[in-house]
């Protein structure tokens, strides 16, 4: 079975259907675990199997943050007596007894086998609720046998933002709905709106709970990655606070635009014509910068870098870049960036890194090649290198020019991927 596909031989329907799948040694994606602390003054509890247990207790153990996670377990014994509710509920009250001080918030983590045996978990979390009517309790979910209908990281982050209720909203106040990366150093988004004097709510950068439940307050919800997209979608029902999904993109139009419509939604200035053409004038002066210093060297990316890593290898092949292969599961990007990508770069390597072949790839490569995300850089078997996930907080022209800036540094100085590439949760820390 060959490794790879040329983009020239397969449909815009691919999707790599992997069945049995292989997991490479690349620990840089969040998992729920890394989600849930992101939130100040939440405590996580999962209610699993033994086994299941594990990982999560690994997790949150490499993090320095056992103080934030606690345990139930699920054993033969509830499924043959019919205790799955009661150790649930009673589990939960011993765990907050001996709590040194009360959570402001609690997830809940149940797993597969309450599914199966249709447990009242709700119930549970009705009681729960009126016996501690000073903490937030969510319900969370760790399921894999869900992850086709409501995959783990869409469903958590909705669940993240249910404790926000419908309230008064602030014409001036924004929330940044999603983020695992503050957007605040290499984002246009984010410049223009603080210029307008609109304040930006990011839980990303969030300190405290309060805080974070003070986004209530918020008139919109900007999402940038495609997984936050059920929970703006449920903000909007719930909190009627108007949705705008914004494009990680490399399209110059398409980031003018985005950002022209959010400020018609606030009701500010838009970005003048010229600002943007200087933006635009910047951004094209530091990418032929980048192509001087490292001229026709390969590049090879992947889809947990970058959101749309079909759109960034059409922008660097435009440019001249010379874009050897893309690590991709599915293509979720619009039909038209496929099809230009097909016509321009017939050749370019498409690979599933989770395939199960994937284990025995030949990932040794003649000369350099650079790569873009953690999956790239391992099985190119390449110590040079952009060690970064979910776009890293960056967008529009002062994302792009950061990330051409990352591109550059990666072919002048080597790192040490097989260490960098292990380290779970890339960029995380626990609040």
């Amino acid at each position: 079975m060959s490794e790879f596909k040329k983009i020239s031989d397969i449909s815009y329907e691919y999707n790599a259907n992997i069945g049995l799948a292989y997991s490479s040694p690349c620990r840089g994606i969040w998992n729920i675990v890394h989600i849930g602390a992101q939130i100040p003054g939440c405590h996580q509890i999962y209610v699993c199997p033994t086994s299941c247990l594990r990982g999560v207790v690994l997790t949150t153990a490499e993090m320095h943050a056992m103080d934030r996670l606690s345990t139930i377990t699920v054993g033969e014994d509830n499924i043959l007596e019919g205790t799955m509710e009661e150790t649930l509920q009673e589990g939960t009250e011993k765990i907050i007894a001996s709590l040194p001080e009360r959570p402001r918030m609690i997830m809940i983590f149940i797993s597969c086998i309450h599914h199966f045996l249709a447990a009242n978990y709700q119930r549970v979390y009705a009681n729960l609720r009126k016996e501690y009517p000073d903490i937030d309790f969510v319900d969370a979910y760790m399921d894999p046998i869900m992850r086709r209908k409501t995959p783990a990281v869409p469903s958590l982050t909705r669940q993240t933002y249910r404790v926000l209720q419908p309230a008064e909203h602030d014409p001036k106040q924004i929330n940044y709905i999603g983020n695992w990366f503050p957007m605040n150093k290499y984002s246009d988004m984010t410049s223009h709106l603080k210029e307008q004097g609109i304040e930006i709510r990011d839980l990303s950068e969030t300190e405290n709970y309060d805080t974070f439940k003070e986004m209530q307050y918020s008139c919109c919800n900007l999402t940038f990655h495609k997984y936050a997209a059920l929970a703006g979608k449920d903000m909007e029902i719930r909190l009627h606070q108007k949705w705008i999904p914004i494009a990680m993109t490399y399209d110059y139009d398409v980031i003018d635009a985005d950002i022209d419509t959010v400020c018609d939604e606030l009701h500010i200035a838009h970005v003048s014509e010229e600002e943007k053409m200087q933006k635009r004038y910047q951004t094209e002066q530091c990418i032929s910068e980048v192509r001087d210093a490292i001229g026709k060297t390969p590049i090879s990316l992947d889809d947990t870098a970058v959101d749309e890593p079909l759109s960034l290898a059409l922008f660097l092949t435009q440019h001249g870049f010379a874009v050897e292969s893309v690590f991709i599961e599915s293509f979720t990007e619009k039909e038209e960036v496929f099809l230009k990508l097909q016509k321009i770069a017939p050749d370019l390597k498409i690979y599933s890194a989770d395939n199960w072949n994937m284990r025995i790839m030949d990932r040794e490569h003649a000369g350099m090649i650079i790569g873009i995300g953690q999956k790239a850089a391992y099985f190119n078997n390449t110590d040079h290198f952009v060690n970064m996930i979910e776009s890293a907080g960056m967008y529009g022209y002062l994302g792009i020019q950061h990330l051409f800036h990352l591109i550059k540094e990666a072919y002048q100085t080597a790192s040490d991927m097989p260490s960098l590439i292990q380290h779970k949760g890339w960029g995380c820390r626990a609040r």
